[in-house]
């Protein structure tokens, strides 16, 4: 249902509870009249809380985390939540600071980055057990949403095979990847499946958490080594630019791809295409331990 239904229905029930509260007010006495004036306003309440989260859906900020299995018949272990939950949201700040930065966070994240997501706990709902948790998509001076960027680079490692696997690590950061794999590992461990959405501006991303997919994952995750990083500077012809924070320059060796941190958004956004450049990136080499080979992945550190 749309929000706007949510909200209208929300407004005919808030009246006649207001109604019914004047009545039990005037007649205390009448046991009947005072339950269904407290019915009403715990429906007023109920409903208060669809509009909320289904207004914040319909603009992007809102994670729908549904767990599956015989223990999630409706509630979960406070325990396994506070423990599950930590690297999730570990997970999801340290990306966000690898794609506005265009490194890992060397200490700890940030409150620019902490406050620019605003990640809370909107819910709890059964069936089997759903958690709700939203986020700021207000865009930042850059033109982009901090909260929208982490999510769909989230949900792309999530999704990705092999042949993007690097990449996808590459963008939100090898220590975002690392509690990505601590969260997979609680869910695992506690017998749990999981169905993970958010409506973005592009489209509802989804993620299908079958226990086959989660040790699929993990064992993706758990080949990661630390890379070798070492910078470089690249001369050629502008190719390409995109929204996800991708530059392409053709060189004399071929067309090389580089990922941009929004901090420099402003700074590649005065490029135009078939325009000479150089630029300064940070390049790092993983090993792909399954087909035995080299990968190089490059972050931009300076347009020159």
């Amino acid at each position: 249902m749309s929000s706007k239904f949510l909200s209208d229905h929300a407004g005919v029930l808030s009246k006649n509870a207001k109604e019914t509260r004047a009545r039990a007010q005037s007649e205390p006495t009448d046991f009947l009249l005072q339950l269904a004036a407290k019915n009403q306003e715990d429906a007023v309440n109920a409903i208060e809380r669809h509009v909320a989260l289904a207004e914040a859906e319909e603009v992007g900020e809102l994670v729908d985390l549904r767990l599956i299995g015989p223990r999630a018949n409706g509630s979960i272990s406070l325990d396994w939540f506070l423990a599950a939950m930590g690297p999730l949201s570990k997970a999801l700040k340290l990306a966000a600071h690898r794609l506005r930065y265009g490194h890992d966070a060397s200490r700890g994240v940030g409150s620019d980055v902490v406050s620019a997501l605003n990640l809370k706990l909107a819910g709890l709902a059964y069936g089997s057990t759903r958690i709700f948790v939203t986020g700021n998509a207000m865009p930042d001076m850059t033109g982009e949403s901090l909260l929208q960027a982490t999510l769909t680079q989230t949900f792309r490692l999530l999704n990705s095979q092999h042949d993007d696997f690097y990449d996808a690590v590459d963008a939100v950061g090898g220590k975002s990847a690392h509690q990505l794999s601590e969260f997979m590992k609680s869910l695992d461990d506690a017998g749990f499946a999981a169905q993970f959405t958010w409506q973005s501006p592009k489209g509802r991303q989804y993620w299908e958490g079958r226990p086959e997919e989660i040790t699929r994952i993990r064992a993706l995750l758990d080949t990661l080594r630390e890379p070798e990083s070492y910078e470089e500077v690249i001369q050629g012809r502008v190719a390409g630019i995109t929204d996800t924070g991708r530059l392409d320059i053709r060189t004399d060796e071929g067309k090389v791809s580089i990922r941009f941190p929004l901090k420099l958004t402003e700074q590649v956004q005065r490029l135009t295409i078939t325009s000479a450049t150089e630029v300064k990136v940070q390049t790092a080499r993983y090993w792909d331990s399954v087909e035995k080979r080299e990968i190089f992945k490059r972050q931009l550190l300076q347009v020159k």
